[in-house]
């Protein structure tokens, strides 16, 4: 009899408001954390290319978290979540920590102080270089810098907000060259312009670098060196506003001069044209240089060449080595560029146990589906012929 009445209070007590109250705020409480978690802590990527192969697969979605315990003990190989001024986000991995050197060679060699191994498909760096990766506190100096180093950090002033430019020239061994001599270079079978020479990636500058030395005589090496200059601030000039006694006589003033402009502009046009077209010709060819240097000049301050670095700097790289945004176009990343870590834990339980009873699950499906599959009936045309045999057959047998 008691064992009855435990039973019959037992589902009672289940039955009961107060049991699926709790039941309902206990989901309520699961649900919510549950969105908690997906919000703050835990984001799926999804890899929309196959610069991450073979580690991850094109179109493959991954989990990432994003807690700070994460993103504060990133690790050499760690697979990181970055997002991009642009407001881009892309999956690269740690190639090298804050303090490294790394070396890539032009043959697709990397040599960092964690490992050595051939990058495949490596195509960004036509000539072998050392980059050091720095770390919060150090001090870098701009004319030290190999001109990889140089594009780095030039790219890192910019990311934090420095308002910079570049001066170039143009040197062979010792003796400075004028730097129209870029001019007459080509890239991609184009024409270099002057105003773009400070602004070019190492690579182009580069191979600007071998025609010049291909086209001067001597044995010294040609190199375009690079300064670091901090710019003026701007300056803003504020007129008063125009009252409406001075906004009548200018119109006025206005519509005059248009008119005497036009009657004699019809007069002279034709006599200054073909004497105004060549000077205005020749004073070009002959004063866009100077014009160049002057314009840049007037918007420089103070040089730049010593560099404190606030923060530690990461070189991202991808796994695939060709035709891939990372490092080695973009710079140093920083934790301010950090989003989230890759968690290799879902993938593991996705492969070890949610991909097996998918597979066995479907193939228990199968087994049944063939099991309570009706037999298929005969082909009409083959009990024709079956039935044309037995006919047959007994003629023959009747003709005897």
């Amino acid at each position: 009899m008691s064992r009855l009445s435990r039973k019959v209070k037992r589902l009672q007590r289940k039955n009961s408001q107060s049991h699926i109250f709790l039941l309902f705020l206990f989901l309520l409480f699961v649900g919510g954390l549950a969105i908690v978690a997906r919000i703050y802590a835990l984001a799926p990527v999804k890899i929309v290319d196959a610069s991450m192969t073979p580690k991850f697969k094109e179109q493959s979605t991954h989990w990432m978290c994003k807690l700070p315990q994460c993103l504060t003990e990133i690790k050499d190989k760690d697979i990181v979540w970055l997002s991009l001024k642009s407001g881009e986000t892309m999956v690269r991995r740690v190639l090298a920590m804050p303090g490294d050197s790394i070396e890539i060679t032009d043959k697709g060699r990397v040599r960092t102080p964690h490992r050595n191994y051939k990058w495949k498909g490596e195509d960004a760096f036509i000539q072998s270089h050392t980059i050091y990766v720095p770390k919060a506190g150090d001090t870098l100096y701009f004319d030290k810098l190999n001109e990889v180093e140089q594009d780095y950090v030039v790219a890192y002033l910019h990311t934090h907000g420095e308002k910079i430019a570049i001066k170039s020239t143009l040197w062979q061994g010792d003796r400075e060259i004028n730097i129209d001599r870029v001019g007459a270079t080509k890239i991609a079978n184009r024409q270099v312009s002057l105003k773009e020479v400070d602004f070019l990636p190492w690579q182009d500058r580069y191979l600007i670098e071998l025609q010049i030395r291909q086209a001067e005589p001597g044995n010294a090496p040609i190199k375009i060196k690079r300064e670091l200059f901090r710019l003026k601030p701007a300056k803003l000039e504020l007129t008063p506003p125009p009252t409406a006694a001075d906004s009548t006589a200018v119109d006025s003033i206005k519509a005059d001069s248009v008119k005497v402009a036009h009657v004699d502009s019809s007069k002279a046009a034709k006599a200054d044209t073909t004497q105004k077209d060549s000077t205005k010709k020749d004073s070009a060819v002959a004063a866009a240089p100077k014009k160049h240097e002057e314009e840049v000049e007037q918007f420089l301050d103070e040089p730049l060449n010593k560099i404190v670095i606030e923060e530690d700097c990461y070189y991202m790289a991808c796994i695939k080595g060709s035709s891939c945004p990372d490092s080695r176009e973009l710079g140093y990343f920083t934790h301010k560029d950090f989003i989230g870590r890759y968690m290799e834990w879902p993938d593991r339980f996705k492969t070890k146990v949610l991909d097996p009873i998918q597979r066995y699950a479907k193939m228990s499906l199968d087994y049944l589906l063939l099991l309570l599959a009706p037999e298929e009936e005969d082909n009409p045309e083959e009990s024709e012929e079956s039935s044309n045999d037995k006919e047959s057959s007994n003629n023959a047998t009747s003709n005897e």
